[in-house]
């Protein structure tokens, strides 16, 4: 088991990573940007060439940057990580492919060179490959370029956010950590099945990266959104151990709610099912945690019995953007390419939420009251989607469960359309007994309970439940 434990929730729009300092210590999320007030940073990165050099920025500062002329801005990286492999994508450099070897790492070995050293002469490499120097953006096939801008964005994001990690963590108290030697889980998409996530091409991907930038992966590195994201809600990042067996206290865990009165055993309410939807920019989120007790105490000193069903989507945000960039006219189109991530986020916020449009100079809106037909058309369209998503998932899990909860989290969640059309779809699925979501009301919830849930748990919690001993099989 792991004593300590980081998880790094690598978002396409924000990525959040969380430590477990200690076997039975909460998780909790670390401030990895300048920002005072966020737990997370922005998955940005910023470049801008001059005279045949680079400078880069990252995070909230790479958010505020607008892309045009010799400044080119990335985001949306991680889809372009996780695309599935088409002709065009390139083979794996030689020079890499070896870096990477078994061999290297015997041939390294038998002449007395160190991990650290080996891990620094890949990422050496790697950092004299990443962008070049030069435009990166331009030449070549489209499919190919893609990829190697974002191993190149991934690479240098992925260093930044480990010094940004250590600074974080140089701040406590604790003199007997060595948080450099801590290992990394990443939280990532259950695409393709959970059976086989680390042999996904995307998850090489980023344990390339991850490895050349001086990070240390747990042996478990990956584990999947869905799963971490459930429970780090309901667990709210608390870890507890029994006393003697240091067996997983699922009842001290998981102490918040409707499951605590089924693991205690109740007749009435044999069985529990939690329903979880996260709507990110990348991917849509399913999850569902069931455990039946057939109406007795569980022994949970030995695992309670908890069956997981998840999948993921490759459909979020960033395809609504695209339908609604789609029915603008070509000069706010322009205008929209053109805006900073951090102002188009803000556009996101007031043309799906608020309906009120972003205001520009020269008394210009986009998204506003003229672009609400092509918004409406769009929102329409994404949440029809989203809608036969949840009843197709719901509809693989067999019977309702009598204690039930629905858990809605992700940057999308955020919208109420997109909150609305997914509790009705997962209402007609089986009524809940407590509702947790964003922005949400009990008579919105339409469910005795609910947990408005704050922004933390909205989007950290895929990280908190990623550094969880929920995670160490061997506390089973």
């Amino acid at each position: 088991m792991l004593d300590c434990a980081f998880c790094i929730d690598f978002g396409s729009a924000y990525t959040k990573v969380s430590l477990r300092p200690g076997a039975q210590n909460p998780a909790a999320l670390l401030r990895c940007d300048d920002a005072a007030v966020e737990l997370w940073a922005p998955t940005v990165v910023a470049v801008e060439w001059a005279k045949g050099e680079q400078r880069m920025e990252f995070g909230y500062k790479a958010a505020g940057v607008r892309p045009g002329g010799n400044i080119a801005v990335f985001t949306d990286f991680k889809k372009d990580l996780f695309a599935p492999p088409t002709p065009e994508t390139p083979a794996q450099p030689p020079l890499d492919a070896l870096l990477q070897s078994a061999e290297f790492d015997v041939l390294a070995a038998k002449y007395g060179v160190l991990p650290p050293e080996v891990a620094g002469l890949r990422n050496l490499i790697a950092s004299a490959r990443a962008f070049g120097g030069a435009r990166p953006d331009r030449g070549g096939a489209p499919e190919a370029r893609r990829l190697a801008n974002a191993k190149a964005a991934a690479h240098h994001y992925f260093k930044w956010l480990r010094e940004r990690v250590l600074a974080a963590c140089a701040k406590f108290s604790n003199s007997v950590l060595r948080y450099e030697d801590i290992p990394v889980r990443v939280a990532v998409p259950a695409l393709g099945g959970t059976a086989e996530l680390a042999q996904h091409p995307g998850c090489q991907r980023l344990r390339e990266a991850l490895e050349m930038t001086g990070w240390r992966l747990d042996e478990r590195p990956f584990v999947s959104e869905p799963e971490s994201n459930v429970v780090g809600v309901l667990t709210r990042g608390f870890n507890a151990l029994t006393p003697k067996k240091r067996k997983i206290n699922f009842r001290e865990m998981f102490n918040r709610g409707p499951l605590v009165t089924v693991l205690a055993g109740d007749k009435n309410h044999p069985t529990y099912r939690a329903l979880l939807i996260d709507v990110g920019a990348f991917t849509t989120d399913f999850a569902a945690l069931s455990v039946d007790t057939g109406g007795k105490a569980a022994d949970t000193s030995n695992g309670a019995g908890f069956a997981v069903a998840q999948h993921s989507v490759p459909f979020g945000l960033t395809n609504l953007d695209a339908s609604v960039r789609a029915g603008l006219t070509e000069e706010k189109r322009t205008a929209l390419d053109g805006l900073s991530r951090k102002d188009f986020e803000a556009f996101q916020n007031s043309a799906y939420a608020d309906g009120v449009g972003l205001r520009l100079g020269g008394g210009r809106i986009l998204g506003g009251e003229a672009d609400k037909p092509a918004v409406q058309k769009a929102l329409n369209a994404f949440t029809d989607r989203l809608m036969a998503e949840t009843v197709s998932f719901c509809k693989q899990l067999g019977p309702t469960a009598s204690m039930q909860e629905l858990i809605l989290t992700g940057g999308g969640s955020n919208v109420p359309a997109v909150r609305e059309a997914l509790m009705t779809a997962a209402q007609a699925a089986g009524g809940f007994v407590k509702t947790h979501a964003p922005g949400i009301t009990a008579a919105q919830a339409n469910s005795p309970l609910i947990d408005k849930l704050d922004a933390q748990s909205t989007r950290g919690a895929s990280a908190l439940g990623g550094a969880s001993i929920y995670f160490e099989r061997d506390c089973y």
